[in-house]
């Protein structure tokens, strides 16, 4: 308790030192809204969203969020040039509203944590021609699921292309992971009123917090109590169960058929939920390593409140580790973002391992550069050799491109058009694994304050 206490003293001191120490030139908003995503908005059976417009949708619902309780907390506690003990009363206030919406209102049944983490898992089920519904939308329940598929529909999918299937199990998860990358990044380059700190805190927690479950006799207590308060029509369960033990269980024994899993209690068709005990050995070791290096997320200086670190006038670096599950087993990377005079960039080094073996890939990237008057640009190049599967050790080596250009049609709205292309292979924000070609376009508004 002793430990905890010292913590919580220990972030509000740097949240406040945080929020003393920032300059004048700083952003209330920068939200991105990816109107058309093409091919996604036609592949997919629900056509809208797609994984990027997901992840973009739920950032901007945070930033509104955040400006809010900036907002806020300023109001019941002003802060005041010179006055020490209101500033830090105003400065752990707002951190306290941050994290408690962090950990709470990302349940809500809106575009916000919980909603995008399952339009993840619907938008690599989707491009592989499955429809289902998200389980977390106001219109439809608010259960935390992806629903609306057959055990028909997964068997086939596993036995056709299990790459697929243990992708869409990880496609959740990579959603956090993915929110934290774009925040740490976008707020290295670009200064705010209010860092979005507490979320980068939430997120890598709740991406740990799953393996701890997954590893824990609660996930064979759930598969039991579970099942009494759950349909017996199998469509309107879960597709997964537990993201992660279903990812283990099928990485593990990709040839067993979907429908050997043990059949659903008084209702139709096998319970899809697996619990750690099921698992074998092997699987069982392996996902408690994951669970180890899922603490990887927590090295960011972002969430203790160092959103850059300034050497001198012309240069200025971050730097931040990345675990994420993956089809393949995972990848481990470090982002360095630089700011080198005028120049933003970013160095990406990953570590993509699978059963046996490791591979490697890279990405360099130049931010923000103005390519004329109203018009920048951002592009991002990445390289790498991936494993193809789990168990396998056969590789590919592949890249993606990923370029971003803007308009400002006025001071704090542009326009954007973005082009992904990218080899088959892995790459986190896009649901196809094989060779794909995308474009969005939407808006952007950058509101200073």
């Amino acid at each position: 308790m002793k430990i905890r206490k010292s913590v919580l003293l220990l972030f509000a001191v740097c949240a406040c030192f945080n929020l003393s120490a920032q300059d004048t030139s700083r952003y209330q908003l920068r939200i991105s809204v990816p109107l058309l995503d093409f091919p996604q908005n036609k592949d997919l059976p629900q056509r809208y969203v797609s994984m990027n417009q997901s992840i973009e949708l739920a950032n901007g619902m945070y930033e509104l969020s955040f400006a809010g309780i900036d907002k806020l907390g300023n109001w019941i506690v002003r802060p005041k040039s010179g006055a020490v003990g209101r500033n830090v009363l105003n400065g752990v206030l707002k951190y306290a509203m941050s994290l408690g919406f962090s950990r709470y209102g990302s349940e809500l049944p809106i575009p916000l944590g919980v909603w995008a983490h399952e339009e993840f898992h619907r938008s690599v089920l989707g491009v592989n021609g499955i429809a289902s519904k998200n389980g977390n939308w106001f219109l439809s329940r608010w259960d935390g699921t992806v629903y609306g598929i057959s055990d028909e529909a997964l068997g086939n999918l596993k036995r056709s292309d299990p790459n697929a299937l243990l992708y869409a199990y990880t496609a959740g998860i990579q959603s956090e992971v993915l929110m934290n990358q774009r925040n740490t990044t976008d707020n290295f380059y670009r200064k705010r009123t209010f860092y979005k700190n507490a979320l980068l805190l939430y997120n890598a927690w709740y991406v740990h917090n799953y393996f701890r479950f997954s590893t824990s006799p609660e996930s064979d207590s759930v598969k039991i109590w579970a099942a009494p308060h759950e349909s017996p029509v199998a469509s309107e369960r879960d597709f997964a169960g537990a993201d992660l033990t279903a990812w283990a269980y099928d990485m593990f024994s990709p040839k067993t058929a979907f429908t050997e899993r043990a059949k659903f209690p008084d209702g139709e068709g096998v319970n899809r939920r697996i619990g750690f005990s099921e698992l074998s050995a092997g699987a069982q070791d392996y996902l408690l390593k994951q669970k180890k290096l899922s603490l990887l997320n927590f090295i960011n200086p972002a969430i203790f409140f160092i959103n850059r670190i300034r050497i001198n006038s012309h240069f200025a670096f971050n730097f931040f580790t990345q675990y994420a599950p993956t089809h393949f087993g995972n990848d481990v990377a470090l982002f360095i973002p630089v700011q080198l005079k005028r120049r933003d960039l970013l160095f990406a080094f990953h570590r993509y391992s699978n059963l046996e073996k490791r591979r490697f890939g890279a990405e360099l990237g130049i931010l923000n550069h103005a390519v004329a008057q109203r018009v920048e640009a951002d592009i991002i190049l990445h390289a790498w050799e991936q494993p193809e599967n789990f168990l396998e050790n056969n590789y590919a080596a592949g890249g993606a491109v990923d370029m971003i250009t803007r308009y400002a049609m006025t001071r704090s709205l542009s326009g954007f058009v973005r082009v992904n292309a990218k080899t088959k292979g892995w790459v986190i924000g896009n649901p196809y694994l094989k060779s794909n070609i995308s474009v969005q376009t939407g808006l952007r508004i950058d509101l200073e304050k």
